[in-house]
């Protein structure tokens, strides 16, 4: 017996309602979009429109509107973006063929499972967050985290206290009246704190401190702005994003080490006079 092709291979075909476009689907999808007309659908309810079968004008409109609710994606495997409608449960990559999960979880209490999904994650005030991976395209942030948390869009904080888990983010969001320290370094593209943050930062884009808002530790990052108002102590280090932390310390290093020797030449001589290194 002749085994399935490769392009076919764990896969179905499903038909858009909608327009009657085929294609490959996975077999575990609930729901997907037709990569022709943009129409959601659920490929095991889905029944193609008959070829002299002409949609009304309220389907029409339905259609249209449908199609304007959409949002963007990551694909945690290729990182590759998509726009799929906002009612989608779920989505196959059509760069990698991957699955991608989009539903929202709300967490309330001790959580350890891993969670993988491109959709919102809401880590309430009672919970208490171990998972050795939660990542999704938002997150919600008014708990403990002890684990590891990856968010491909925007992590909006709002919590008192300590974080010893992990946080990386293309966004994050640090909100009023939180007071927040985080023991590990946070890695993101920008970062707008309206709160009072201590932490290590190592941004790829900018750092806005808004009024009121106060930043204390050490910032890597290719620029920050502070309002009037916003407070910064710490060591802050202007570079470029490729320019990685390790190299940016070693600089650091040498800076301190030409600090030290400038404060050597300019020790007392016998005559109680600063000797400045120069030969009269």
């Amino acid at each position: 017996m002749s085994g399935p092709t490769p392009q076919s291979a764990g896969k179905v075909a499903r038909t858009c309602p909608q327009c009657g476009f085929k294609q490959l689907e996975s077999p575990y999808a609930k729901s997907t979009f037709c990569r022709k007309c943009g129409e959601h659908y659920e490929p095991g309810k889905a029944k193609p429109i008959l070829r002299n079968e002409r949609p009304s004008l309220l389907s029409k409109v339905g259609a249209f509107l449908s199609r304007h609710k959409t949002r963007q994606i990551t694909c945690f495997d290729c990182a590759a973006v998509q726009t799929v409608s906002s009612s989608s449960s779920s989505s196959i990559c059509p760069h990698c063929s991957a699955y991608i999960d989009l539903s929202d979880f709300k967490i309330n209490t001790v959580f350890s499972r891993v969670i993988q999904t491109q959709g919102t994650v809401v880590i309430d005030s009672k919970a208490d967050v171990t998972s050795s991976k939660v990542a999704c395209r938002e997150a919600h942030l008014k708990g403990k985290l002890r684990g590891n948390l990856l968010c491909t869009g925007t992590a909006h904080i709002k919590w008192k206290g300590k974080i010893t888990g992990s946080l990386e983010a293309g966004h994050i969001a640090i909100a009023k009246r939180s007071e927040v320290e985080f023991v590990r370094t946070v890695k993101a593209k920008s970062i707008e704190i309206a709160g009072k943050v201590l932490a290590n930062l190592q941004v790829d884009g900018t750092v806005k401190i808004a009024k009121r808002g106060r930043l204390e530790g050490t910032v890597h990052a290719k620029g920050i702005v502070v309002e009037k108002g916003g407070i910064f102590l710490g060591e802050l280090v202007i570079a470029p994003a490729a320019l990685h932390q390790p190299a940016l310390s070693g600089a650091s290093q040498s800076v301190q080490k030409q600090s030290k020797t400038k404060k050597q030449s300019a020790a007392p001589s016998q005559d109680g006079q600063p000797d400045l290194g120069l030969n009269l």
